[in-house]
């Protein structure tokens, strides 16, 4: 039997976590494709089995097909850095490079595309505010339907924001500014019973090396995974604890979080926070496939005792 040949598309803060653990997997062969490959000769010099080739996702969809046709698993960790019609376009050429192996005589292509986020068939489009969220939802039905004709089997994997994200400065949700006044001000949106689902990377690099083992059924399904989902409520304490500071709270209502986008319409976070104040941006931990392989994963106290310095948050 011949090794199994993946291409891993990205090297950014997912790709970098994919690549430490799939590199270390037995019996196979990895690719990473990157816009340009010297960005990463130190890494990758440490790495002298795996392979690296410039790949440019904008170049002509006939070229790409016959590059992924090469490969037996494609693993899309591109970003969202990605525009709206990158995200059909790669299913568009992974499909068509299925059907080159088909007609090689070759096994089926397995696609992980970039879907490493929320549950985009219940936000959709977020009722038009996230164009790009709505191309994640016909990617998801594209494949549904085209997939498996094609010679291509699936694998989305649903893991809520990243752990780091829900602490970003940016995001506004644990705001840090009046920290040295022994003040941290936290934000819920919605409400304070609403609930996020987050993941911290390197765990999702180790649920795939997990999935690509074959330690759970993935082909042509959504898998949900998550390191911790949390009320805002919940998080409010943990940082509490964590940081043994006082917690201002503030709520971020949808009315609230309406009226501050239609002042700045074109602000992107504005649209993110709205569309992660409704639904699909969470899911029970019990319902997970790191749940189902018994996997210990980094939940959001452990993670806040780490940001805030602090290794016993339980006093």
């Amino acid at each position: 039997m011949s090794v199994p040949k993946i291409l891993l598309l990205g090297l950014g803060e997912l790709g970098s976590s994919l690549f430490s653990h799939l590199a270390s997997l037995p019996s196979i062969h990895l690719t990473i494709g990157t816009h340009d490959p010297s960005k990463h000769a130190s890494l990758l010099s440490s790495h002298p089995t795996v392979s690296h080739i410039a790949i440019d996702l904008t170049s002509p969809s006939t070229s790409l097909a016959k590059t992924f046709a090469a490969y037996d698993v494609l693993i899309s960790a591109t970003g969202f850095s990605s525009t709206p019609d990158s995200v059909m376009k790669l299913a568009h050429e992974v499909l068509e490079a299925g059907k080159i192996r088909q007609a090689q005589g070759k096994g089926k292509l397995w696609f992980f595309p970039w879907q490493w986020g929320v549950d985009y068939d219940v936000t959709g489009d977020g009722e038009g505010l996230m164009p790009l969220f709505g191309q994640q939802k016909a990617a998801r039905d594209f494949l549904r339907e085209k997939a498996e004709q094609s010679g291509v089997c699936w694998t989305i994997v649903s893991t809520g924001i990243f752990m780091s994200f829900l602490f970003e400065d940016f995001w506004g949700i644990v705001d840090r500014s009046r920290e040295d006044n022994g003040k941290i001000v936290v934000r819920c949106l919605k409400d304070w019973k609403h609930r996020v689902t987050v993941t911290d990377v390197d765990d999702i690099g180790r649920v795939v090396a997990r999935v690509l083992s074959g330690h759970v059924e993935a082909e042509n399904r959504i898998l949900y995974v998550a390191g911790d989902t949390v009320s805002y409520e919940e998080l409010a304490d943990i940082v509490g604890r964590a940081s043994r500071k006082e917690i201002d709270k503030e709520e971020w209502s949808i009315p609230h979080l309406d009226t501050e986008l239609k002042a700045d319409p074109e602000n992107r976070l504005k649209k993110y926070r709205l569309v992660f104040a409704r639904e699909g941006v969470w899911w029970d931990k019990e319902k997970t496939v790191n749940h189902q392989l018994g996997m210990s994963m980094a939940d959001v106290e452990t993670y806040a005792r780490k940001l805030f310095g602090n290794k016993d948050s339980s006093q």
